[in-house]
């Protein structure tokens, strides 16, 4: 299958998401995931007579047509996420809510790949609490599935209705087993039975104390981090000896509330690596953001002889690349059940 055809694919589904943005009088990321529900369902969504006749007549053949250009995964993920990209450029959607960039995915199912293989795991549960638009999540489950070693259920939950119905929207035409819940993270959760959980956390002060008031990681005067109570709140949920990847500031360690997540951490999970993603994928030095991976006590669990730290080579270099990758391994190989 073509670049062009993957262009065509793009094209169409800016087109429709044009023609449905303006019948629903919503913003681009809502008839997006509109959009994506259609095209997954393959017929076009009427409630209360909305799109008219003429625009679901127009919808259809836009659909038909995108129907007949057989993408791999691999290309209508591209075009997903290139249409999410515009769609959060054309709402000036906030930072905190933009897409995860697909090497951050790529790092992190990495990671996950190589513990997960070393416990010998055959199903394995994946949940995002801070879903947004869904790329991080679908981006590791893909990764995951191309190895063929591994059975996969997903959950994720945020607290934005849009980006929730957007992630349900893009697995379903991804054809991934996934539920999606549309909650804050941080108060309590349905979910149970959890062995990997991987976030890119959304950065900030957590407004609701009342909320705060039951974790070791809030801070002692004033609103809390919000991505330091989703920390917390995480592992809490994950199986004992559950895995936590979490994108995060790079600065975590340093900041005012350090010191009451760094105790926490030395209490009720072991640290298992802080590694500075490539810095070539931030615009400044206060963006850059690193991954810190995290496992619940419990289940045979242990501390890492050496906890990894240092700097990903950018993803563009291979024989770098390489190189962490082999460092990777043989970090993981601690894993061991």
């Amino acid at each position: 299958m073509s670049e062009k055809d993957m262009q065509t694919y793009f094209d169409k589904m800016n087109q429709a998401n044009s023609l449905l943005k303006e019948s629903l009088r919503v913003n681009n990321i809502e008839s997006l995931a509109e959009t994506l529900t259609d095209i997954s369902d393959g017929s076009v969504y009427v409630e209360n007579g909305v799109p008219d006749k003429d625009t679901v007549s127009k919808l259809e053949n836009i659909y038909a047509e995108m129907k007949k250009l057989n993408l791999t995964p691999l290309q209508l993920k591209q075009a997903i996420t290139v249409s999410i990209i515009k769609a959060q450029k054309d709402d000036k959607a906030e930072v905190n809510k933009l897409m995860t960039p697909d090497a951050i995915g790529l790092i992190t199912s990495l990671i996950a790949y190589e513990v997960l293989n070393v416990q010998n795991k055959k199903d394995v549960n994946i949940v995002d609490p801070t879903v947004g638009t869904g790329n991080l999540l679908i981006e590791v489950i893909e990764q995951l599935n191309m190895t063929d070693k591994f059975n996969i259920n997903a959950a994720a939950l945020d607290n934005d209705d849009a980006l929730v119905s957007l992630t349900k929207s893009f697995s379903e035409v991804m054809n991934l087993n996934l539920d999606a819940y549309h909650q804050d993270s941080v108060a309590d959760w349905d979910i149970t039975d959890i062995d990997l959980a991987v976030a890119d956390l959304p950065v900030g002060y957590y407004p609701i104390d009342d909320n705060a008031k039951n974790f070791k990681t809030k801070s002692d005067k004033g609103h809390s981090y919000a991505h330091h109570l989703l920390i917390e709140q995480t592992m809490n949920n994950l199986n004992d000896g559950g895995i936590g990847i979490f994108i995060v500031p790079s600065q975590i360690f340093q900041t005012d509330q350090a010191k009451k997540l760094s105790e926490w951490m030395v209490s009720s999970v072991y640290l298992q690596a802080v590694l500075d993603l490539p810095t070539s994928l931030f615009a400044s030095k206060e963006a850059q953001k690193a991954v810190v991976v995290l496992q619940k006590h419990g289940d045979n669990a242990k501390q890492v002889e050496n906890v990894l730290m240092g700097t990903i080579p950018d993803t563009n270099n291979p024989k770098l690349f390489e190189g962490f990758k082999d460092q990777l391994q043989s970090w993981a190989k601690n894993f061991k059940g």
